[in-house]
């Protein structure tokens, strides 16, 4: 049976797909261990956007994530090996399950003109996934671990955020020079 933890749980900012993440993964993490049995901090340490087969292990938000996220990308591969003339079974994580909404969804993502509007809709998908992963889950451990992974999604973007921030930034200070003809 999976522990709860009221307090920590209910401390936590709401979070949102799209807006500012209320703090940092590390920041969470330490929090998460001064709450938390080691055991439990150790399981929240390794949750991971992209997991491995032994992440999935022993706890059902992970196992549920894992199955989700190589669904997904098995649908991207899918798609990718057919545009590249290649066999997609080479390159499938584990066992390969259509799924006919990842299948429309990496379709549509495929048919978009700007990488960020691609990762944009995926990571979509996956805040959605992660919702429906929660539910019934509000101050357990199962609880917590969707938490972190949400926070996760939401730093990355931050993260990329900064970084188109800083590229108009040098280019207001430093504009390329037209060449001259």
């Amino acid at each position: 049976m999976s522990r709860n933890y009221y307090y920590f749980a209910a401390t936590l900012p709401m979070l949102s797909f799209g807006t500012k993440p209320p703090l940092a993964d590390e920041s969470f993490l330490a929090q998460a261990a001064e709450f938390l049995t080691p055991g439990d901090a150790e399981v929240i340490a390794n949750a991971r956007l992209l997991p491995t087969e032994k992440d999935g292990k022993g706890e059902k938000a992970l196992g549920e994530w894992l199955e989700f996220e190589n669904a997904l990308l098995n649908e991207i591969v899918r798609l990718r090996a057919k545009k590249f003339g290649r066999d997609p079974r080479d390159y499938y994580r584990g066992d390969y399950v259509p799924d006919p909404y990842l299948a429309v969804l990496a379709a549509e993502a495929a048919g978009e003109d700007d990488p960020l509007q691609v990762e944009r809709r995926i990571d979509l998908a996956r805040w959605e996934k992660l919702e429906e992963i929660e539910l019934q889950h509000y101050f357990d451990l199962h609880f917590l671990i969707v938490y972190f992974l949400k926070l996760q999604l939401l730093n990355k973007w931050q993260s990329i955020r900064e970084e188109k921030g800083r590229e108009v930034l040098d280019e207001l200070i430093n504009p390329s020079k037209e060449p001259s003809q």
